[in-house]
């Protein structure tokens, strides 16, 4: 090669221009292979870095689940023990009747696991008679111990007119607290069979739990007019 050169002098400055440009055109084939090379490695990167986070994020997601389901368990296993339990024991015709209206006594025992507070029975409720025709029952007294700790009895007396008669099918529904404060509501439907005021429990209502706030302001409300707080 050299010695083509030293022969071709006047094609010299040519070649040395063929090899500058060719070291050229090679170096910026060089630089972009470099570049689409960075850019697929980038690609790459970011990638495998979403799926990263993907998958950190849907593990993140399935402990935040897990925990909620443990907390969940773990307060339904606490308001289970803390839940009152109203059964209905008997009722009477109270002493407390006179010539306008007849008071029944209805006794009713906290058999639950947890003590009730604020106890609210209904203020009015309606009664059906044999023929299915409706007329009001109403409280007759205000409740001087709204508390029944386990096993102890609960006494609600409601009057109704003196001409009525002393068979009729009653719905009834008590509203109360556990220790926690969680709301809850039992409603009990009731056959009075004779005139000594004998009743049957017909149901075996469970305590419901209130848990949406517009069922409890439509409670508050109801018993409002009696100077009552509910919650």
């Amino acid at each position: 090669m050299l010695e083509w050169i030293k022969e071709n002098k006047d094609y010299a400055s040519l070649y040395s221009a063929m090899v500058a440009t060719g070291a050229f055109v090679f170096s910026i084939f060089t630089f972009l292979v470099s570049v689409i090379r960075a850019k697929k490695d980038r690609k790459v990167s970011d990638y495998r870095y979403y799926e990263q986070q993907k998958q950190y994020e849907k593990e993140i997601s399935r402990l935040q689940e897990q925990r909620n389901e443990d907390k969940y368990d773990t307060e339904e296993k606490i308001r289970i023990n803390e839940e009152p339990y109203f059964v209905f024991r008997n009722s009477k015709i109270s002493t407390e009747s006179n010539i306008e209206q007849t008071v029944l006594q209805m006794t009713f025992i906290n058999k639950g696991r947890g003590s009730a507070y604020n106890i609210i029975p209904d203020l009015n409720c309606t009664a059906k008679r044999l023929n299915m025709t409706e007329f009001a029952i109403h409280r007759y007294d205000a409740v001087h111990d709204p508390i029944a700790m386990v096993g102890e009895k609960f006494v609600i007396l409601m009057a109704y007119d003196k001409s009525e008669k002393n068979f009729f099918r009653m719905s009834i529904s008590i509203k109360f607290e556990d220790a926690s404060g969680r709301k809850y509501v039992q409603t009990f439907n009731i056959d009075i069979l004779d005139r000594a005021g004998n009743g049957r429990m017909i149901n075996y209502p469970q305590p419901r739990l209130c848990k949406n706030s517009w069922i409890i302001e439509l409670l508050e409300n109801a018993n409002k007019g009696y100077g009552e707080a509910w919650g």
